[in-house]
């Protein structure tokens, strides 16, 4: 289930007038985005070369590409995924997880029995949050990405398991709000 790329950043809009763009990044901190100068499309096919990186925000940052000098060409970047290869990055400890290998997990409950998959996980500030398709409706809920809602995580085997309890409390409260 595991990509050989990871998606470290996407870049989100021109800066300035000579090519520079910003760089929405995904990676734990901007340094540790800053220290690859090479990253590629998904399927390592298309190369993206930086000269160097400015910090921006917290998890922005300005880039600037080899042979990208205005900012017609920087706009023509808006919305490219950068990824770099998995094998350039650190390993992770136990209960670690790169975003990219969650995506696609199935999930199941308590039971073992499949009831959706994971389409998203987010991180907006205050912890991450994921996304499940349910399998029993077109809906889709976000719950937390903690241990009381999602007690085992098996990338190698394919799956993770929610708590039911808590699936249960947070479609509840999404039909509430949307009653009102």
């Amino acid at each position: 289930m595991t990509s050989p790329h990871i998606l470290m950043g996407v870049v989100a809009s021109a800066h300035g007038v000579q090519g520079q763009v910003k760089i929405k990044i995904f990676a734990t901190s901007p340094t540790s985005f800053m220290t690859h100068k090479k990253f590629s499309d998904k399927s390592g096919k298309q190369l993206f070369l930086f000269k160097n990186f400015s910090v921006f925000k917290e998890n922005i940052i300005i880039g600037t590409l080899e042979e990208v000098t205005t900012r017609n060409q920087a706009e023509n970047l808006k919305g490219t995924e950068l990824y770099i290869s998995r094998d350039q990055l650190p390993s992770i400890k136990d209960e670690e997880y790169y975003y990219e290998d969650l995506i696609g997990l199935e999930v199941r409950d308590n039971s073992g029995e499949q009831i959706g998959v994971v389409k998203a996980v987010y991180n907006f500030g205050s912890g991450d949050l994921i996304e499940i398709k349910l399998s029993d409706s077109r809906e889709t809920v976000v719950l937390p990405f903690t241990r009381e809602a999602i007690p085992t995580v098996s990338i190698s085997d394919g799956y993770l398991i929610i708590n039911q309890i808590v699936l249960n409390q947070f479609r509840t409260t999404k039909r509430d709000e949307k009653s009102l």
